[in-house]
């Protein structure tokens, strides 16, 4: 059985695979997922990292979002690799 932080995962990973960036709001899929948005926060920190090819920004407040980037790979590595 999966644990939440791979259903959450498999789902932005999902949104994904038809765009280079989705703009979420915590909230809306805390709810989705029945958990706290601490939660969303964890697996987004954990998971969506730029060792992992991914940018995550977010804005708190009553618009805020968190915004989700699939960086791409150039020749051998992606772009924290050529910065390295």
């Amino acid at each position: 059985m999966a644990s939440l932080c791979d259903d959450i995962a498999r789902f932005i990973c999902d949104a994904l695979k038809e765009t280079q960036q989705i703009d979420l709001q915590r909230n809306l899929l805390a709810e989705r997922f029945r958990c706290a948005p601490s939660q969303i926060t964890y697996v987004l920190s954990t998971r969506f990292t730029p060792q992992n090819g991914y940018h995550v920004e977010s804005r708190r407040g009553g618009g805020g979002y968190v915004r989700i980037v699939r960086m791409r790979e150039r020749g051998e590595g992606n772009l924290l690799n050529m910065l390295l």
